[in-house]
């Protein structure tokens, strides 16, 4: 799941930049969640840690660029965009680590470019490499392409998003000290799963893709709190 923040205090150009960008990752078939906040206080003010954040530079009491000063003392992940229509300004992004910025009015070209470099930028960030000793050989796999780790008669089961299996001999509590327990969690004694991927949840089950699995009592708790935490408490 990608979170995304919106900052605009202009209502339209903030309604104009969200179906861009939801139409970027529904397009993409990325589950994604975007808040959209009025100025620069109420960003700030949130709990959510988000992916991806673009920012309007001319807002009211608080503009972008201090917003995004503020952002950077608590948060250095989180790839930043400067939408604005003062171009003259977007080089003062560059002090605030911004990927990027756009022009006014936004388009879908220009947000499917700085949304394509945003997620390279945070494949990056987050990725680690995994080494797998398979009966084909060694495969080096990418954490973030993992959709979830099945336990299934002593062996472990990786769930690919490209829709690969890979099978090793090994134990789930193993493995998961090797996962970031930011990103992974159990959701019973038989799966552990890559909140990224999560589409959704209930009460019973989790879905990734096209798959459920189902939560367990004993993981419900700590899978609501990681989700929720995951979201920023958006739930």
């Amino acid at each position: 799941m990608i979170l995304i923040a919106v900052v605009d205090d202009d209502p339209g150009d903030a309604s104009s930049l969200i179906s861009h960008v939801d139409s970027y990752f529904k397009t993409n078939g990325i589950p994604h969640l975007i808040h959209r906040f009025s100025d620069g206080l109420d960003f700030i003010r949130s709990t959510e840690n988000h992916d991806i954040v673009f920012m309007d530079i001319r807002m009211g009491s608080l503009d972008g660029l201090d917003t995004a000063r503020f952002m950077r003392k608590i948060n250095r992940d989180s790839v930043l965009i400067f939408v604005t229509n003062m171009g003259q300004f977007a080089i003062k992004g560059y002090e605030v680590d911004a990927l990027d910025f756009i022009i006014k009015p936004a388009t879908l070209a220009n947000i499917t470019y700085v949304l394509d470099k945003a997620m390279r930028r945070l494949h990056d960030n987050s990725n680690t490499v995994l080494p797998l000793r398979t009966v084909e050989g060694m495969v080096s796999l990418s954490t973030n392409d993992i959709l979830y780790v099945e336990v299934l008669d002593h062996n472990l089961i990786y769930h690919i998003a490209d829709g690969r299996e890979y099978t090793i001999r090994g134990r789930i509590s193993d493995i998961a000290k090797k996962l970031d327990e930011r990103n992974f969690v159990l959701c019973n004694r038989s799966f552990i799963v890559n909140l990224r991927h999560v589409s959704s949840i209930t009460t019973d089950t989790l879905t990734i893709g096209n798959t459920q699995i189902s939560i367990s009592k004993s993981h419900r708790k700590e899978l609501m709190q990681r989700f929720s935490s995951f979201l920023g408490d958006s739930l």
